[in-house]
């Protein structure tokens, strides 16, 4: 970083610092695709007290990644790493897809906008490809015991020690070498950019009907922070952020209607996440210190 941009370490190191407190860059985290011994099941949820399952769902000892408190099409929605009884009522729920995030342009979140804009004009002239939200209808293997282990040891955390790792879980250093070296066939490296910080941004979840998913993130990608996508029980789901302006909360439902009256997009709907948990450790899979006694 000292080389790339010609600073000395002392400089690069409290840019560093800031971009982390501030979380305008969110440091990297480890995602597997969707195969079929890997797949991550999602439930948006409608319940009659969001708060109170929110809390009830920390102490439970539940195969749940992730859990969040919404506003919207739902108010409420889980992860889970098996197919679960949720509570409340069932709005969409289903396995998900491989994730596609956006690598954001250097621009002001108006010029994003401004060449989204351009892009609909000649919205038909855009190429479509083949949709990067795929799902993968057989295991990937060879995946062990040890494979899982050193997945839910550096899933939030990628820049995690390799030694550590190694001796950590009492692996040997091929194994998690190999492991490491061949991580981009079985998941996605994934790391957010919020260039105001991620508290001036408002995640919303849109749930898009489309058959144009290349297309939808074409014209995504012009904005200038990270946005997130999936497919899920016959949809797009898009993770998008925006900031807290008049214009901002505003122009994704524009853009989302100009694809509609196009009929590039049947339907859409969304959510505000308000707040969420995601556990430390998860129930249910091989502790580390229990490998490392097996070896």
């Amino acid at each position: 970083m000292t080389r790339i941009f010609k600073v000395n370490p002392k400089t690069v190191d409290t840019w560093w610092k800031a971009a982390l407190e501030k979380r305008i860059i969110i440091p990297p985290v480890f995602r597997r695709k969707s195969y079929l011994n890997f797949r991550e099941y999602y439930y948006f949820l409608n319940v009659k007290d969001p708060h109170e399952i929110y809390e009830s769902l920390q102490t439970k000892e539940l195969p749940i990644t992730y859990c969040t408190v919404q506003t919207g099409f739902c108010n409420f929605q889980i992860i889970s790493r098996e197919p679960i009884d949720p509570p409340g009522d069932i709005i969409f729920s289903g396995p998900r897809s491989d994730f596609h995030v956006t690598v954001p342009p250097k621009c002001k979140y108006e010029e994003g906008v401004k060449k989204i804009e351009e892009l609909l004009q000649n919205v038909h002239r855009i190429e479509e490809r083949e949709s990067p939200l795929q799902y993968h209808d057989e295991p990937y293997e060879p995946w062990d015991e040890k494979d899982e282990a050193i997945f839910w040891e550096i899933w939030n955390n990628v820049r995690i020690s390799f030694t550590s790792v190694v001796k950590k879980l009492g692996t040997y250093n091929d194994k998690t070498w190999s492991w490491f070296r061949n991580r981009n066939f079985f998941g996605q490296t994934i790391i957010m950019f919020f260039p105001m910080g991620e508290g001036s941004y408002q995640l919303s979840l849109y749930a898009i009907e489309t058959e144009h998913d290349s297309m939808l993130i074409d014209l995504f990608s012009q904005l200038p922070t990270s946005t997130l996508f999936y497919r899920m029980d016959g949809r797009v789901i898009m993770g998008v952020y925006t900031p807290f302006t008049l214009k901002g909360r505003h122009i994704i439902r524009k853009i989302l209607s100009i694809l509609q009256k196009k009929e590039l997009v049947t339907e859409y709907t969304n959510s505000i996440v308000e707040y969420y948990f995601r556990p430390d450790f998860i129930q249910g899979i091989l502790h580390p210190q229990d490998l490392h006694h097996k070896e």
